[in-house]
């Protein structure tokens, strides 16, 4: 009887690490608990595979907020999240694609923020984009919400979620920064990966390695602050 107890002690206690590990995942067949307040549109999979689950600023200053299910951060350092981000009016004049950014968001259980991180299409003229955006996660935090929001855009230049996937990170999962060929080591070799990043990359997906600054972009920064890196540490 106790060898069988301490059996389903054991496997309850495995069944809460993975619950605490599995974050909330957002696309057109996997969207359940998630909450839009676009009252016009309807949180469904038409509508999300459609790209209506649209974010901006509203005339009437209403803030469309597409907001997570309640989620359990514990042993968690850090979200990372990649989010298709169409931009419906890419193509219009009224398109400015600086107002459609778009801000991943922590709350706490109660609705408090916590943290955020914004980031910015970076290639115009294009309707589908893949933003790459990590948060840390407050120490001690035990649940909290998930929120994507455009403070910036407007109807012209919003931009609709149309899949996101989130991924829990513990310190010893996080990439070293700049190690872009995955050797464990930050070398001449990584710039030269990330400046063929920068000269290939069509779109807005890239290693999260390759973004030294942290800024949620690819762009030469990262080159200047993975050498400056390199002249660091051999100084």
């Amino acid at each position: 009887m106790i060898k069988n107890l301490i059996s389903s002690m054991v496997l309850t206690l495995a069944m809460l690490t993975a619950a605490a590990q599995q974050l909330p995942q957002f696309s057109s067949t996997d969207y359940d608990g998630w909450t839009y307040n676009n009252p016009g549109v309807e949180l469904n999979a038409t509508n999300i595979a459609d790209g209506k689950i649209t974010l901006y600023v509203n005339k009437d200053g209403l803030v469309h907020i597409l907001m997570s299910p309640l989620l359990h951060c514990e042993g968690i350092d850090t979200i990372a999240a990649s989010v298709k981000w169409y931009t419906r009016n890419a193509f219009s004049s009224d398109f400015d694609l600086t107002k459609s950014t778009l801000t991943l968001a922590i709350d706490d259980a109660d609705g408090h923020p916590l943290d955020s991180i914004t980031a910015v299409p970076s290639v115009a003229g294009t309707a589908n984009h893949t933003l790459s955006l990590s948060l840390p996660v407050p120490c001690g935090l035990g649940t909290a919400r998930l929120r994507l929001v455009s403070w910036t855009a407007d109807v012209n230049s919003c931009g609709a979620v149309k899949k996101a996937t989130f991924t829990a990170i513990t310190s010893g999962d996080m990439p070293l920064a700049g190690d872009v060929d995955g050797d464990g080591q930050r070398t001449i070799s990584d710039v030269t990966a990330i400046i063929d990043l920068l000269l290939t990359n069509h779109g807005d997906a890239f290693p999260t390695s390759a973004d030294v600054d942290q800024d949620s972009n690819l762009t030469i920064s990262d080159v200047t602050a993975l050498i400056d890196l390199l002249l660091t540490a051999t100084s």
